[in-house]
């Protein structure tokens, strides 16, 4: 007999704090102290202390853990490849045509989150990733991507936009044959989250500084 977390729900540990994404859902949570600690021990296999099987039924009441008939305890979100370098290079110019196809795709991730879930988005994003016969490795055709997504930004002025540009950026480059990793990240003090692409140990969303704050909760 063991213990996972429920279809959907993801966790990372955040110095010492554990903050869960339940993307079905489409929500961020923590945990109290007691329950932390209690759930840490099960991630751990730390013997229990007494109150810990109370605190996990109520973990499983409230659909955040599920027993399963095998030896198995939940697992914190495995961190996304180290990053080396950006793609971003202010050097690179970029056809106009790029940027319109760009911006197409932006608006069109827009319009889909206002009316479908994102965990549906993510499960097309990963479906088309897994349907590809063959995954490039062309950092140029990375490079040029990210280039063409930069100069969409300063035509757009939807606030918050990680989440529509990283999933117009991903389905950009699978178009390509290129695999990327769509990252879901959490800071606390002040709570943020922020969203992220990358291909192989080149992130292309962003520049490095941006996501360093970010611990990954999800990485798809």
């Amino acid at each position: 007999m063991g213990h996972i977390f429920r279809t959907g729900v993801t966790a990372c540990d955040v110095g010492g704090s554990l903050v869960f994404l339940d993307l079905p859902r489409d929500r961020y949570f923590a945990l109290g102290q007691d329950a932390r600690e209690a759930c840490l021990r099960l991630i751990d296999r730390v013997p229990p202390k007494p109150d810990d099987l109370a605190i996990i039924d109520r973990l499983i009441a409230r659909d955040v853990l599920v027993r399963v008939d095998r030896d198995a305890r939940p697992v914190l979100c495995l961190p996304a490849p180290r990053l080396r370098s950006s793609a971003h290079d202010g050097a690179i110019r970029v056809a106009r045509g790029s940027v319109i196809v760009a911006l197409g795709r932006y608006m069109f991730a827009i319009a889909e989150l206002r009316i479908r879930p994102l965990a549906h988005i993510l499960c097309d994003i990963a479906r088309a990733k897994r349907d590809l016969r063959a995954y490039a490795d062309r950092a140029s055709d990375a490079a040029a991507l990210a280039a063409s997504f930069t100069a969409a930004d300063r035509v757009m002025t939807v606030l918050d936009r990680c989440l529509p540009r990283s999933i117009a950026l991903a389905r950009s480059m699978i178009a390509r044959g290129l695999a990327p990793k769509i990252i879901l990240g959490v800071k606390l003090r002040p709570f943020e989250a922020h969203c992220w692409v990358q291909h192989g140990d080149c992130l292309v969303s962003d520049g490095l500084e941006t996501i360093a704050p970010f611990t990954p909760v999800l990485v798809l």
